[in-house]
């Protein structure tokens, strides 16, 4: 009976000490933040380095690394596909070695395993899709690397695809190629600058984020390879552009750049309208409603690029 006590004395004296223990962290510490320093007019300064001053201006080694690009894609209106190559020239003028190159997928996003549709709360909503496809789908991935080509060793993880380089990439001007073959479906209920209508005179096409591309390495957060969901905007090196849409001949295909074949793909009466607009000071209307079943303003072609 003795020990039964002394016990039952040691476990109340543990179960004092217990709730003791409760009772004293219960109590959470106070906390730092004050949210009056976001009205601060030095929110979060940051000290200045050689590649930025501290008032964000560049500094006296600043640098941006640079992606040129050559792409060649068909769109087949049968399939609802754009198939095609891009070849991407990658120049490394930071200070810094790079083991692995980053580049974003953004039809990743349409697939149905895509962290875009795990985010996107209503179905067939802004950025969530009605419909999935395959996203993008690789054909291969070569890299050309100090005079030498290979398959690249690559991975692919949501809308983004990591290159594991077998030579590191060299500092300060350093130059890799890749090649990638890919291909992907035009959703029909895409978001915003992506998508496919149909009407009575055929399908329209509306076609952004069509290329493989890389992603930005800065002197602030290195390799900026945040997954795309499909609510944001871009952050791309500078470079230029080279490329080339084949597409049926009864199509009018609009895109950025100077076109440098005009004679090969418009009739002369689309030749002469757009002579016409450059020299008005009014607007001219390369293609109104009459012209769309002209025969005059589309080349007896089945497809033009």
């Amino acid at each position: 009976m003795k020990f039964l006590k002394a016990s039952v004395v040691a476990l109340l004296a543990l179960v004092g000490n217990a709730q003791l223990s409760v009772a004293q962290t219960t109590t959470p510490p106070a906390s730092k933040y004050d949210q009056h320093k976001v009205f601060n007019p030095l929110f979060y300064p940051t000290n200045g380095n050689e590649y930025r001053t501290a008032g964000g201006e560049p500094g006296a080694k600043y640098w941006q690394n640079r992606a040129d690009y050559k792409i060649a894609v068909t769109l087949d209106t049968a399939a609802n596909t754009v198939t095609g190559t891009v070849d991407i020239t990658y120049t490394n003028n930071s200070p810094d070695k790079l083991p692995f190159l980053w580049l974003q997928l953004d039809q990743n996003i349409y697939r149905e395993d895509s962290r875009s549709q795990a985010t996107s709360a209503v179905a067939g909503g802004r950025f969530a899709n009605k419909a999935f496809t395959k996203g993008n789908e690789i054909t291969s991935v070569t890299i050309s690397q100090n005079g030498k080509s290979q398959q690249a060793n690559f991975i692919v993880n949501d809308t983004r695809l990591q290159i594991r380089l077998a030579d590191t990439l060299k500092a300060n001007g350093n130059k890799i190629s890749i090649k990638i073959a890919y291909a992907f479906t035009v959703p029909e209920y895409g978001t915003d600058r992506l998508g496919r209508l149909s009407t009575k005179n055929g399908w329209i096409y509306e076609v952004a984020q069509w290329y493989p591309r890389m992603e930005v390495y800065d002197d602030v957060l290195g390799w900026n390879s945040i997954p795309y969901l499909g609510s944001s905007e871009f952050y791309l090196d500078y470079g230029n552009f080279d490329y080339s849409i084949t597409a049926p001949a009864n199509m009018v295909v609009v895109g950025s750049g100077e076109l440098t074949n005009p004679t090969e793909v418009y009739t002369a009466a689309t030749l002469a309208k757009l002579a016409k607009a450059k020299a008005s000071n009014t607007t001219v209307m390369i293609k109104d409603s009459s012209d769309i079943f002209s025969t005059s303003f589309y080349p007896n072609k089945a497809s033009l690029t």
